[in-house]
């Protein structure tokens, strides 16, 4: 792939990950933010002359999504989830009800999967303090499904710097795309795996 000409400065220095990081932080209880196509831009201007670097990538977006899963956690913990603004009501209801139901049932599948559906990171994470997840048991699921989801990000966009004949703008583009899309597969074929399993008793939390 012909890569373009880019200001190497820009994307030079620790205020790049500090930034994603912070994108992916703020997503988990503002979800318009975006998270995933943050990274899967970046990912795929990494490597490139003066881009970022892929490891410290996902090591941001799994501190990111770490922070912002636990803030999530505990605020719901302290105030309730009835005071998440546009969550009130009896949409709210039904979507935090059917979350603490998926996570009862499979939670590290619903952990992961919830950061491909719109909505589904912060209504998997008020499910887990409803459904009385302990504090370790949340940590671990929300490090690994982390790690998961951020080197699916970073690596659909390094993917697009080995097509040929495009830029590194189209690359960007073009990995946005492939991410949105993929996303939107994996949410709606967990979505009917997870339901396959309403009928199953709950299993114990243990961790």
């Amino acid at each position: 792939m012909e890569l373009v000409a880019f200001d190497p400065e820009v994307l030079d220095g620790v205020w790049v990950y500090i930034v994603g990081g912070g994108f992916v932080m703020v997503s988990a209880f503002i979800p318009p933010v975006p998270s995933t196509t943050v990274f899967v831009a970046l990912g795929a201007l990494a490597g490139a002359d003066g881009g970022p670097l892929p490891p410290l990538l996902v090591v941001a977006m799994v501190l990111g999504a770490l922070a912002g899963d636990l803030l999530t956690y505990w605020f719901t913990k302290i105030v309730g989830h009835t005071r998440w603004g546009s969550n009130r009501g009896a949409r709210r209801e039904r979507a935090v009800n059917s979350a603490t139901r998926r996570l009862r049932q499979r939670p590290f599948m619903f952990m992961l999967t919830s950061r491909f559906i719109p909505l589904g990171r912060l209504s998997s994470n008020i499910a887990a303090t409803v459904a009385g997840y302990p504090l370790r048991a949340f940590t671990v699921f929300s490090l690994v499904s982390g790690l998961i989801w951020s080197m699916y990000a970073v690596g659909v966009g390094m993917l697009t710097r080995h097509w040929p004949n495009i830029s590194t703008q189209v690359a960007v583009l073009i990995a946005i795309g492939a991410s949105i899309i993929l996303g939107w597969l994996v949410g709606r074929v967990s979505t009917w795996l997870l339901d396959r399993k309403t009928d199953k008793p709950d299993p114990a939390v243990a961790l």
